[in-house]
């Protein structure tokens, strides 16, 4: 690997008070590690937004975990050969 691409970026609401007291707030951490006990609580609900590392346009192998197929087969490998038996 050659190393972090990106930074650890985290972004925390902060409320009460005017906008100058949030600033003078928030300045005042900067470049300072933040413990995660002062900004959340025991047993507290947080909502999380989260993005998925993009994978692009991905065959059934990759996509759904299928099976891949036998080195001789007819028609390539790394296709879906079979998606359930046809009587039940």
């Amino acid at each position: 690997k050659l190393g972090q691409k990106k930074a650890h970026i985290k972004e925390i609401q902060v409320n009460g008070g005017t906008t100058a007291a949030k600033v003078d707030f928030l300045t005042g951490l900067f470049e300072q590690e933040v413990k995660v006990a002062d900004v959340f609580a025991q047993d507290e609900m947080i909502d999380i937004i989260g993005v998925t590392k993009g994978k692009g346009f991905n065959g059934v192998i990759t996509r759904w975990g299928c099976t891949r197929l036998v080195r001789k087969s007819h028609r390539g490998l790394r296709k879906v050969g079979c998606i359930g038996s046809w009587h039940p």
